[in-house]
């Protein structure tokens, strides 16, 4: 199971309402999917959150596999992060499933 940080988790949920936002204004997949370096993030729709914390995110996103990350950290976001977030409630379930499970077993 992929594990992110809060910090993380929080970035990318964000991208993903963007991209979902571009979707719904009419943009290509092929368009929307694409996110530019950290700064222009800032002013675009990552407010308040410092550059290099972006940074960070997408290099953690990076190496989950979530994104495809240039060298300017400008970057691509992936099928499996589209994926990721549209069955976000069911990992969330699987989660507390996942826990449960664990707590049962050392009660045992």
């Amino acid at each position: 199971m992929m594990q992110l940080t809060n910090d993380t988790y929080r970035i990318l949920r964000l991208i993903y309402d963007e991209y979902q936002n571009r979707r719904k204004i009419g943009m290509s997949k092929t368009e929307a999917i694409l996110f530019s370096y950290p700064s222009a993030l800032q002013t675009e729709f990552l407010q308040g959150i410092l550059e290099d914390d972006i940074a960070d995110a997408l290099t953690e996103l990076s190496k989950n596999g979530l994104i495809k990350l240039y060298s300017d950290f400008g970057f691509l976001l992936k099928d499996s992060a589209i994926i990721y977030m549209e069955n976000r409630l069911q990992n969330k379930v699987n989660l507390i499933f996942d826990i449960i499970s664990k707590i049962v077993s050392m009660l045992h």
